[in-house]
């Protein structure tokens, strides 16, 4: 953190905020999976969510062959010859030899071709020696070594994609592998979002005192473009109450989920709430976590809605904490913990009790060890500290004072350190 400056943003604890875990319990309760399925070509499922589960139809493999270039035998002629065979053919991929092995012989495999069906055993072709058409090689020889079995990888009834599975590159090679040109997808949910605020501007307008650019739409479209969601930008909306319940209506006819930045806190110009309590209901608006607090959540009709904070940190934390999980649940795709490390603190950290911290931290590893230290400060505001970090250091809510080599639990953006 830089010397001689404090954070800009500090936040007493109100003890009528709900709790992280009751707040995301009552968001998940309040949820209708989705229903409505597609069908599409593999080639465009990449990221979608299955709606069934996908069976296999054929073993793969579907024929026994060979793991690696070498030579193909029947162990059972090896004692009569003692490893020394003569090359009889070859077998190819896609050019299979037809006959069976007779005493005394061996063929050429390569990779992926058909073996003989009294093959029994396959020899690395760098393990022989090669003389006058014979083949010798060393006695070190096991029943069926070097040879993929039928159905080894995949057996006919398996399911390979479950209901809820978000299909990935894996997915694709698998699916093509048994001939499966179309699945069913469960249709991507529609998300419609908006900002508020008198104060901000679009990009292209010059910035004059007392104005921003708004940067919320932005993050929410780069946040929302990760999910198998469809996006509607519905711009920004000016503080005034009957404008704010016009829009969300507007939103509600046409999306599953309708979020706003801004508008949900306690100031003169914060409508959200009050809007929202017009056209639908709220069913919270106060989470006891840092940073985050004002988030609202309701429904218009059929629509969920949630209300982030203005402040864009404090909306990348909410939406990662509360808003991926409900989309998750309306795709029914099965629940998922944020996967958590343990790290050494590089430097003593405090919070107030009451509630819990999401402090932007820098995660590294050196010799088996891994250590964490926040990125700058630490104000929901600073968008720059969350840019130049790969983790959350999460601080429980009983937790005050963190002395530096304590253990600390993260939250990695991804697990490559």
């Amino acid at each position: 953190m830089h010397k001689n400056i404090k954070n800009s943003c500090v936040n007493d604890f109100d003890p009528s905020a709900l709790d992280e875990i009751t707040a995301i319990k009552q968001i998940l309760k309040s949820i209708t999976a989705i229903k409505k399925i597609e069908t599409i070509n593999i080639m465009d499922s990449l990221g979608r969510i299955a709606s069934k589960n996908i069976k296999s139809s054929i073993n793969i493999p579907s024929f026994r062959n060979s793991a690696m270039d070498g030579y193909a035998l029947n162990i059972e002629n090896l004692k009569k010859n003692k490893y020394n065979l003569k090359e009889q053919g070859i077998s190819l991929a896609g050019q299979a030899y037809d006959k069976k092995l007779k005493n005394k012989e061996t063929i050429r495999v390569m990779t992926g071709a058909v073996i003989p069906d009294n093959a029994d055993a396959v020899i690395m072709k760098e393990m022989i020696d090669e003389k006058d058409g014979m083949i010798s090689f060393p006695d070190f020889i096991q029943k069926n070594q070097n040879i993929r079995d039928i159905g080894e990888d995949i057996t006919t009834g398996d399911i390979v994609i479950r209901q809820g599975r978000q299909i990935n590159y894996v997915d694709l090679g698998i699916l093509s592998s048994l001939g499966i040109r179309k699945i069913n997808v469960f249709k991507k949910p529609i998300v419609s979002f908006f900002s508020t605020g008198d104060e901000l501007i679009a990009i292209n307008k010059k910035l004059k005192k007392g104005l921003i650019y708004d940067s919320n739409r932005y993050l929410l479209f780069g946040l929302l473009s990760e999910l198998p969601v469809q996006i509607k930008d519905m711009g920004v909306v000016k503080d005034n109450e009957e404008v704010l319940a016009k829009k969300l209506k507007e939103c509600a006819k046409v999306s599953d989920i309708v979020i706003t930045t801004g508008g949900v806190s306690v100031g003169d110009a914060d409508y959200i709430k009050s809007a929202l309590r017009k056209v639908g209901k709220v069913n919270f608006w106060k989470i006891a976590i840092k940073p985050g607090r004002p988030l609202a959540h309701g429904k218009i009709k059929n629509a969920l809605f949630f209300g982030l904070p203005g402040n864009p940190v404090s909306a990348a934390v909410t939406f990662q904490i509360f808003i991926i999980p409900a989309i998750r649940k309306i795709l029914q795709m099965p629940h998922s913990s944020k996967l958590t490390m343990k790290a050494q603190v590089k430097s003593a950290l405090s919070k107030k009790k009451g509630r819990i911290e999401y402090k932007r931290g820098l995660l590294e590893q050196k010799d088996g060890i891994n250590t964490v230290n926040t990125t700058g400060l630490q104000g929901s505001n600073i968008l720059s500290s969350l840019s130049k970090a790969n983790c959350y250091i999460r601080l429980s809510s009983e937790t005050e004072k963190i002395k530096k080599g304590d253990i600390v639990e993260v939250i990695p953006f991804d697990i490559n350190l």
